[in-house]
């Protein structure tokens, strides 16, 4: 689902201290690691930090034009939620213009959290 900048910084800002998956698509790079969430400013730059990682890692998305973000449980029937929400992870994504240049999955499962940590 499509939303804006507001609402997909209020959705992640409910990841912090969460393991996630992040994807960056761009030219210069073009792959993934799993990182902490740390914090994220109103201009929409992101912070994460990881064990290989000295530095902070900063993703500035301030140039994204497009949000949107995929929470399991509204895409599926009562009858399945309680599983969904035990297992499904919540993905957001930004485009600029029309081309997706960041993605990030909050990763539900313990032993994918253990991946930062080591």
């Amino acid at each position: 689902m499509k939303c804006s900048r507001d609402e997909f910084l209020t959705a992640v800002e409910t990841w912090r201290d969460r393991p996630c998956a992040i994807h960056l698509h761009t030219t210069e790079i073009n792959g993934a690691l799993v990182a902490t969430f740390q914090s994220a400013s109103t201009a929409g730059v992101l912070e994460f930090s990881s064990h290989p990682l000295l530095e902070p890692l900063r993703v500035d998305l301030s140039l994204a034009d497009e949000f949107e973000f995929g929470i399991p449980e509204r895409e599926t029937s009562d009858v399945d939620f309680e599983l969904v929400r035990e297992v499904a992870d919540e993905m957001i994504l930004a485009r600029v213009s029309d081309k997706l240049t960041f993605s990030m999955t909050r990763l539900i499962d313990p032993f994918a959290g253990s991946l930062v940590r080591r």
